[in-house]
């Protein structure tokens, strides 16, 4: 197992397309890392340089305390699951997930063991005899994830690897890949667009957008504490509304209007706002679909879609002409209908809207790993609302 240092990595192609600009991060050992971030924003181009895949321009990739720039792949001790599994179709799944030993040369006994483990654990013992062919997609990528296994490398590298499945069945690995992390132990390094698994995987999120690292942080620090525009859009479904607003300093009198409405600002948020320094002006008001909800004031809104999902209702509602969301328990609202939507006054964002930086959480640029005991506790965090949820579900 290793710990695994970014300083400073540069990806360049052509002399002028950047597709990776100043990345610095330490993963610490038996860490969870996921990048995560829209196509192009340079996530796969991150983990391609630590399979060696890709050259890095600049900078410098420790995996351990060994600087592997010039490491060819092969000498890195890692293992990596692509997003097309990328089996072996005339192998069977047994000979899929030994190859690596084979091509190691260790013993036929030491292979027979190896191999016998990862199927146990990913629970695909019954298939060892198949092909590829004659497996489903989760199936396959179970075999993938074996073949990595199998060599118990230092860092497990994965692109992707669910986006080829069904939404059901990616539900179904996601989970598996949780209980598989907790089994082996090992670091990970994850990379998705997908931030519904970006949350319930990782220990440590890091956004990325254009190439460059937006925030980093656990998943409960991204939701709550968006450092910017971006973070604040990408994170959240449905995802944060965002509504042009005033806001006025005077000494400790802060007050927010919107829409022709003041609205509520909670002492914890106003506290936050002196400190930083904030002077009053044009702001961009951030609030989350189920931070805003009907009430006898506030903004004033007219109904336009009602969509149940559930026990909830996504209502979609225009103030002005900006389209924002409310979520709401069991309400549903006529479209047409005209009412006041007000926002929980605790859990408001304020962003620059020339910047995009958040008013309220200033950038840390913190790059360092959380303690044992803090991955320990989220790991523990993350087993309950994984419990709560199959109980939910009634499995």
């Amino acid at each position: 197992m290793a710990k695994v240092i970014f300083e400073n990595i540069y990806k360049v192609y052509d002399k002028e397309v950047v597709a990776v600009k100043d990345f610095n991060l330490e993963i610490a050992d038996k860490e969870f890392v996921v990048l995560v971030g829209p196509s192009g924003c340079g996530k796969s181009t991150t983990l391609r340089m630590v399979a060696g895949l890709e050259e890095i321009t600049q900078g410098r990739l420790y995996i351990g305390d060994t600087l592997v720039n010039d490491v060819p792949p092969k000498d890195r001790d890692i293992s990596m699951v692509f997003q097309n599994y990328a089996l072996y179709p005339h192998m069977s799944v047994y000979d899929n997930i030994a190859f690596p030993l084979k091509m190691r040369k260790l013993p036929k006994k030491i292979i027979d063991e190896k191999v016998r483990q990862a199927a146990e654990i990913l629970d695909i013992t019954e298939l060892l005899k198949r092909k590829p062919k004659a497996l489903s997609g989760g199936q396959r990528q179970r075999v993938a994830i074996g073949r990595a296994i199998v060599r118990e490398p230092q860092v497990f590298l994965m692109d992707e690897p669910l986006s080829n499945l069904d939404a059901k069945l990616r539900n179904q690995m996601r989970t598996e890949l949780i209980k598989l992390r907790r089994r082996i132990n090992t670091t990970f390094i994850y990379v998705t667009h997908d931030q519904t698994e970006a949350m319930t995987l990782g220990d440590r999120i890091v956004i990325m957008d254009k190439g460059v690292v937006q925030q980093v942080g656990s998943p409960r620090q991204v939701f709550d504490e968006p450092e910017n525009l971006f973070v604040a859009g990408f994170i959240g479904t449905p995802q944060m509304n965002f509504i042009d607003a005033e806001l006025t300093v005077e000494g400790e009198n802060i007050h927010l209007y919107a829409g022709g409405q003041e609205i509520e600002i909670s002492p914890n948020r106003r506290e936050m706002l002196l400190k930083n320094g904030v002077s009053g002006g044009r702001v961009i008001l951030g609030v989350r679909p189920e931070d805003i909800f009907p009430a006898e004031r506030g903004l004033a809104a007219r109904a336009d879609v009602s969509e149940m999902l559930g026990s909830t209702y996504n209502l979609h509602a225009f103030v002005g002409e900006t389209e924002i969301v409310s979520q709401t328990d069991g309400v549903k609202i006529a479209p047409g209908q005209d009412l006041f939507l007000m926002p929980h006054g605790d859990r408001i964002h304020l962003f620059d809207p020339d910047t995009g930086e958040s008013l309220l959480f200033k950038r840390h640029h913190c790059s360092a790993s959380p303690s044992a005991e803090e991955r320990e506790m989220a790991r523990a965090e993350e087993l309950i609302s994984i419990l709560e949820q199959e109980q939910a579900n009634g499995e």
